[in-house]
């Protein structure tokens, strides 16, 4: 059974460790090569069987590396089957690059579906959620993106800030190409905004950017090229831009507006007029109007009235259907509202950041004030337990001046060749361990110190035993002693004096034996039993005198 569960925790263990599918591998080399060869990429994402990834992180990173290498094949998406899963996991994980993924291909999906609003809201989402990643051409990419629905709303300002941000994310990625063709943009935004001198940095450069530029970028720098000539330079600088413009581009790729707006400028009016036919429709509302537009000043600088009246209607028709259309939706307000909820989220995190700290500070208190307690609990414990050990120290030392005193005074009296050897024999054994106390509390450590001291307190305590003791001998050897005691009428206690004094003990050592207040009255009462007064021998000498007799 042991070995059974031993089994199971470590597959357990295996199957924790291994979160991903066999695919898990092909997934990260496709995102590691998906810049230079998207097609590859799409191929071999496009074979993987989703039901045989394992964990709702690699269903996402499939996701958003699919959704990628669509767009990059010019796949345009319209719903959100393929990158859901991606949508569903980024949004509370991964890392900042993938949150900036996710919400910027979401964004191209939005606006393959018409719906800039939505748009423009996944891209600012992309823009703040993946601040930190180092995905440097996602980052060019969305600013582009935000470029394009600026340009439709005519919001050029922020159509030329787009521009410029994401010509800096593109220079950085050294992707010549897609910088030159943010940098024509820009001249664009400037011309359409009326202030070309501020276009002229950007001209230049583009200019040193012509022979690496892919050739939609090169109309597209004609085209604004000519068009700022057309606003600030030369007749000459025109003419010559122009002819290059025919030598350098094919005639199905003229920007046949832009011409006949130069032409107006050049007051070529009748070239003007051929350039406009030649324009071909487009879908685009913007070169609608402005065909409109330049048709009306054509047929006005020609003198033909009725038509150029009539193609001035045509362009208020297309003008204010522009206008309510962009009013119509709130694209223009999605980043100040979500700059406005960002400012309420920090504002509200702010203030939990607030309680949050206000609750640690009491808390904080709150340990101060136990810590505080618990410290001076400790030190009147150490305090109190410093008063015991002084107090039993002072008696330690008290019990070893009284051990000292007694094996002094019991050490004369085995020295004394009047004191018989039964007695020298009780002496003795006393002297034998009050002897070894001493040494131990000498040699000892704290604990044998403690130990020694604790059998001293015993010893010094159990004097009744040595008196007890004492008398027996005495008695044993001298019962005619003892027995004249009695009849003189001493009690049981005074006898016990009586023997300590026979065996040659001082008073002053007698008074540690007995009751030290009593002592002088037991002496009195002895000698007055014995019949003697003040001015007779020493009762020490009298005693000892009468067990020798």
């Amino acid at each position: 059974m042991k070995r059974l569960l031993t089994i199971l925790l470590l597959g357990l263990c295996l199957v924790a460790c291994n979160r991903h599918s066999e695919h898990w591998a092909t997934i990260t080399e496709m995102e590691n090569i998906i810049e230079e060869r998207p097609d590859s990429v799409l191929n071999v994402l496009q074979a993987i069987d989703t039901d045989e990834l394992v964990g709702d992180e690699e269903r996402a990173k499939h996701a958003v590396l699919l959704s990628m290498a669509l767009d990059k094949n010019v796949i345009d998406k319209t719903d959100f089957e393929v990158l859901q899963p991606a949508i569903d996991y980024y949004e509370d994980n991964g890392t900042a690059t993938d949150k900036l993924r996710t919400f910027y291909y979401q964004g191209r999906i939005y606006q393959n579906a018409d719906n800039d609003a939505l748009a423009m809201e996944s891209f600012v989402k992309a823009i703040s959620e993946g601040s930190q990643s180092n995905d440097i051409l996602t980052k060019a990419r969305v600013h582009f993106a935000q470029s394009n629905i600026y340009y439709d709303l005519y919001d050029f300002d922020n159509y030329i800030k787009g521009n410029l941000s994401a010509a800096s994310y593109f220079k950085q990625a050294e992707r010549h190409k897609s910088y030159a063709n943010c940098l024509i943009r820009v001249i664009n935004g400037y011309t359409l905004k009326e202030r070309p001198e501020d276009a002229l940095p950007y001209v230049d450069e583009c200019k040193q950017l012509k022979e690496i530029m892919r050739f939609a970028s090169l109309c597209d720098f004609y085209s604004s090229y000519i068009t700022y000539l057309a606003n600030c330079g030369t007749d000459a600088e025109l003419k010559d831009t122009i002819e290059e413009y025919f030598n350098t581009i094919p005639v199905d790729n003229i920007d046949w507006l832009v011409l006949a707006n130069a032409y107006i400028r050049l007051g070529q009016y009748e070239d003007a007029l051929q350039a406009i036919e030649q324009y071909k429709n487009s879908a685009k509302t913007s070169e609608k109007t402005k065909y409109k537009v330049l048709k009306s000043a054509i047929y006005e600088k020609l003198e033909r009235h009725e038509e150029a009246l009539r193609a001035y209607k045509e362009y208020m028709v297309v003008s204010d259907s522009t206008i309510w259309a962009i009013m119509q939706q709130d694209t223009k307000f999605v980043e100040e509202r979500y700059n406005l909820e960002m400012a309420k989220a920090k504002e509200s995190e702010a203030k939990n950041r607030l309680t949050i700290t206000v609750l640690a500070c009491i808390v904080a208190v709150l340990a101060l004030v136990i810590v505080v307690y618990i410290i001076r609990r400790r030190l009147q414990i150490t305090r109190a337990k410093n008063r015991e050990l002084e107090v039993e120290k002072q008696k330690y030392e008290q019990l070893y001046a009284d051990a000292i005193a007694e094996r002094d005074a019991l050490t004369k009296m085995v020295e004394d060749s009047n004191v018989r050897e039964e007695t020298k024999a009780v002496i003795k054994a006393r002297l034998d361990v009050l002897n070894k106390v001493i040494i131990s509390q000498i040699t000892g450590t704290t604990s044998a110190n403690k130990k020694a001291y604790k059998e001293l307190e015993s010893l010094l305590a159990d004097k009744d035993t040595f008196i007890e003791s004492t008398r027996l001998t005495v008695e044993g050897n001298n019962p005619e002693f003892i027995a004249m005691l009695k009849e003189r009428g001493l009690t049981d206690e005074e006898i016990n004096i009586c023997c300590l004094y026979a065996i040659g003990l001082k008073g002053k050592d007698i008074k540690a034996y007995t009751n030290q207040s009593r002592h002088y009255n037991q002496s009195a009462d002895i000698r007055h039993k014995l019949g003697l007064t003040e001015s007779d021998t020493n009762l020490s000498i009298f005693l000892r005198e009468m067990l020798e007799k």
